[in-house]
């Protein structure tokens, strides 16, 4: 009996959701068409498969982040689907895309009190000036109630909670 794999087409010319992480208009001018997109703050937009992985195989950096695999990107892809595609997330090796999310932030908080490992994560996962900014809003959208906590990530991120 032979391990064969089955490889899943993709359709580059399915719409896909992109979210954007930061508090501030961002935008592009697109590859496979003409014109230019434009996202507003904590906004999404769709567009099609093919023209994300054209982005990401130009190196925008919205997408492919500090590290060209999507790490720290300040536009998400919510399309499971084409981040394994572009190789941001990979199920075998069990590779996840280092973003900042609000399942991420209600981690943290989750970590009990101040501990190393919480420092050391908020270091990690909030990097880039989108993620500094992002992090704010989703404390207070998660009503978030530890002083301590909220301080640290303030003094770290150079944003205070308005």
């Amino acid at each position: 009996m032979e391990n064969t794999e089955v490889v899943k087409e993709l359709s580059m010319e399915t719409k896909i959701t992109v979210r954007s992480l930061a508090n501030w208009t961002t935008g592009f001018q697109r590859i496979e068409s003409t014109g230019d997109v434009t996202i507003t703050p904590n906004g999404t937009t769709r567009l099609s498969r093919g023209e994300v992985i054209s982005q990401v195989q130009n190196g925008n950096m919205l997408f492919t982040g500090i590290d060209g695999v999507g790490s720290h990107a300040t536009l998400y892809i919510e399309d499971a689907d084409t981040r394994e595609e572009l190789d941001f997330d990979n199920k075998k090796e069990k590779k996840v895309q280092k973003i900042l999310t609000p399942a991420l932030v209600a981690k943290l908080f989750a970590y009990k009190g101040m501990s190393k490992t919480f420092k050391d994560k908020v270091s990690e996962y909030i990097v880039t000036s989108a993620e500094k900014s992002a992090v704010m809003m989703m404390i207070k959208k998660g009503n978030y109630n530890d002083y301590e906590k909220i301080r640290f990530i303030e003094n770290y991120t150079g944003h205070k909670m308005k």
